[in-house]
């Protein structure tokens, strides 16, 4: 059967409107589909009508999202503005971003970093972390079996040393000899080659070089590979 479409004239049972489109002759009800939901469909309708609970306005929410959700919004905007209502706002220290955080999560964390990211990429803080870490390693019982070796090696080149010395209150440092404002570190290679450790033992060489120390780094690697080499460079260095 040929349907017989034309230009046609009809007023829309939805908004009410004098519309002229392009209409098969039984097809003059309503101007589009918006208008069709709006009238047609609410004699179908299984949901609710709710408000907002952000800005109060009212919307119709089907059964099954109705059911599932304890939560009523009506849109993303108002939803994520009732997520952070309660939460206490904060800047990144690096990128700058606005982000949120629930008072709980603060009493627990410093929030001074939108994400971990940003946190790895300040280096005051990695200084921060290492030093912390240096203080623990203070308090530890012994020494690991590198710190060992060097210390036996020292001892058989009859060298005056200090071991894990605080200095000013920053840097715990391996072995002080202190007449020859001397530092050596015991590096164990695997902890060491990290980039964040490298970026953090540069760091600390420049200061304590700066404050007049000389700084002499020894591998695991080396202290294995080559003890003779070693010995000659702690010599050269003490000179």
């Amino acid at each position: 059967m040929k349907i017989n479409y034309k230009i046609r004239k009809f007023k829309c049972l939805g908004c009410g409107k004098k519309i002229e489109l392009r209409r098969a002759k039984d097809n003059l009800k309503y101007c589009s589909l918006n208008c069709y939901r709006k009238s047609a469909r609410p004699q179908r309708k299984t949901g609710k009508v709710v408000r907002c609970e952000m800005c109060g306005k009212e919307t119709y929410k089907n059964k099954g999202w109705f059911e599932k959700s304890k939560n009523h919004f009506c849109s993303k905007v108002c939803a994520n503005k009732y997520q952070t209502k309660d939460k206490l706002k904060f800047t990144c220290k690096i990128c700058g971003k606005v982000f949120y955080w629930s008072k709980s999560r603060v009493k627990t964390n410093n929030p001074l970093y939108c994400s971990w990211i940003c946190r790895l990429k300040d280096k005051e803080h990695i200084i921060k972390n290492a030093i912390k870490g240096n203080l623990i390693q203070q308090n530890k019982k012994g020494l690991n079996r590198l710190e060992i070796k060097g210390r036996k090696m020292l001892i058989l080149m009859g060298i005056d040393f200090e071991e894990q010395v605080l200095i000013f209150n920053k840097f715990l440092v391996d072995i002080l000899i202190p007449n020859k404002n001397l530092i050596i570190q015991w590096d164990g290679e695997y902890w060491h080659n990290k980039p964040a450790r490298k970026i953090l033992d540069k760091s600390q060489d420049a200061y304590l070089r700066k404050c007049g120390y000389n700084v002499l780094r020894i591998t695991d690697k080396q202290l294995k590979e080559n003890k003779d080499r070693v010995y000659d460079n702690i010599q050269r260095a003490i000179q």
